[in-house]
């Protein structure tokens, strides 16, 4: 997972020839509320990148924006809110996510040599319960940023355009 060099200030990506923000919202920190966001999103991932890169899109996002509800806000904190920003660069489709939230853990961030997939479905009582949100980003985008600062947390989630699938 690649971070950002600037420090985070906001969702709003710096002027980039050819690029154009195409969705910009700013919602509580509510499943409700960030649910309507990945909708919406996954509509515009749709027309762009067709419906199986948009199931990803729609995936990816979901995992992130309920971890931010879940984990980065205490329970009824007046102030939780994220913002949503895509931007259509032409080649590629990124998502900037921001929030004031609790960071990531630093260990968290840290690759594993575990793979978070590899569990038996049968075997009910063994599923895991959590820990495969940062796999999940990384299977569903190509280009996974985060960064963690004074003024908030900045993910970035990037997918390429094109015909070609983004993995083998």
């Amino acid at each position: 997972m690649n971070a950002p060099q600037d420090e985070p200030t906001g969702a709003e990506p710096a002027p980039q020839p050819g690029a154009q923000v195409i969705y910009r919202v700013r919602v509580a920190a509510r499943l409700e509320d960030v649910s309507r966001v990945c909708a919406e999103v996954a509509a515009l991932a749709a027309e762009r990148l067709g419906e199986a890169a948009a199931g990803e899109v729609d995936l990816g996002l979901s995992e992130a924006l309920s971890n931010i509800v879940r984990h980065g806000y205490p329970p009824g904190s007046p102030d939780a809110d994220v913002q949503v920003v895509c931007v259509d660069a032409g080649d590629r489709w990124c998502l900037r996510v921001f929030d004031r939230g609790r960071s990531i853990p630093e260990e968290r961030l840290r690759p594993s040599e575990d793979d978070p997939f590899d569990f038996d479905p049968e075997r009910l009582d063994a599923l895991p319960e959590g820990g495969m949100g940062l796999a999940l980003l990384m299977a569903s985008f190509d280009q996974v940023e985060y960064q963690a600062g004074t003024d908030g947390n900045l993910l970035v989630l990037s997918k390429r355009i094109g015909d070609e699938p983004a993995r083998p």
